[in-house]
């Protein structure tokens, strides 16, 4: 019920002609519900079980953007105060890397004009669309994972998948059962997996973990190896050649990791040259690939990939 529990908070940010239209959907629908979506001069709408839908003012869900309640740029601003606690000054940080974490862990992407140099933005200007990513715990949902894999002790994982298919939410329970005897260090770059606000993880992550939220992984995973002598590090969203570069240069620390990945299957993934090369390097062992829509979160393969 976690994911209602947030949808509700997030009512909290929303303009009230927005608000009073999304607290008369019903709640059995309101559950399904991953994300809403606020865009300048354009219909409101949701994503749930995998489609995008419009919202009308009845609080119905439509694929008919005719219908859907359209958003002004005053919405838009409206929100956008409420997000940054009415005082944005203070979020500038958060603004230049596009998304805000609010109370709930639930998250906020920014669309708008980027200001500052190609190699850094200082801060977005002319924000035109909001997007809230709606943090939901499954409390059971890494179980089967942790029965497979983790059995026998700790070993390096890489969770795959299409956006919306769980993988974040699997990483958070996995956290929650191995962070029971084991200790983790969670390297939450874009806070999704503790959640933290002002501090405090909103997510149970297990009593062993530990935190370095806003941390870029390079930084993160340094730190943690350096300082919090961690029996496994978890990382949300890698790929880049940064993220396997500061992977890699952990190789002989002895450190286990838990990292998820975008792709649609082990195959694709196998094949991107910097996964490929941690791969190489006996980095990870096993691959798990996640369905989606509505079978969200479900295994739909594990896969040995390096090891003995």
């Amino acid at each position: 019920m976690s994911g209602l529990k947030n949808y509700k908070k997030i009512l909290n940010y929303l303009p009230q002609k927005i608000s009073c239209m999304f607290k008369k959907i019903p709640y059995v629908t309101a559950e399904s519900i991953n994300e809403i979506r606020l865009r300048v001069n354009r219909p409101v709408s949701v994503t749930s079980l995998g489609e995008n839908l419009f919202v009308t003012p009845s609080g119905a869900l439509t694929s008919s953007a005719s219908l859907g309640i359209i958003c002004t740029l005053d919405d838009i601003a409206e929100s956008f105060r409420a997000v940054c606690d009415y005082s944005v000054h203070s979020y500038q940080k958060e603004i230049s890397l596009g998304y805000i974490t609010t109370e709930g862990g639930n998250r906020v992407g920014i669309c708008g004009t980027a200001v500052g140099t190609v190699q850094k933005i200082e801060t977005v200007k002319y924000i035109s669309g909001l997007n809230f990513r709606i943090a939901n715990e499954v409390e059971g949902s890494g179980e089967k994972i942790c029965r497979q894999l983790f059995e026998k002790g700790l070993t390096s994982v890489l969770v795959t998948g299409v956006p919306l298919c769980g993988k974040t939410t699997v990483l958070r329970d996995i956290c929650r059962i191995l962070g029971k005897k084991h200790r983790i260090s969670i390297i939450d770059e874009r806070g999704e997996i503790a959640a933290c606000y002002h501090g405090v993880p909103q997510n149970n992550i297990g009593d062993f973990s530990d935190v370095l939220n806003g941390y870029d992984k390079k930084n993160g995973i340094e730190t943690a190896i350096r300082v919090m002598s961690p029996e496994l590090v978890v990382c949300d969203e890698i790929g880049g050649k940064s993220d396997c570069e500061a992977i890699l240069a952990s190789v002989n620390s002895g450190v286990r990791f838990l990292a998820s990945v975008h792709g649609r299957k082990i195959e694709e993934i196998l094949q991107r040259e910097h996964i490929k090369k941690l791969i190489c390097h006996g980095i990870f062992e096993y691959a798990v690939l996640l369905d989606s829509g509505l079978s969200v979160g479900q295994i739909k393969e594990i896969r040995k990939i390096g090891g003995e």
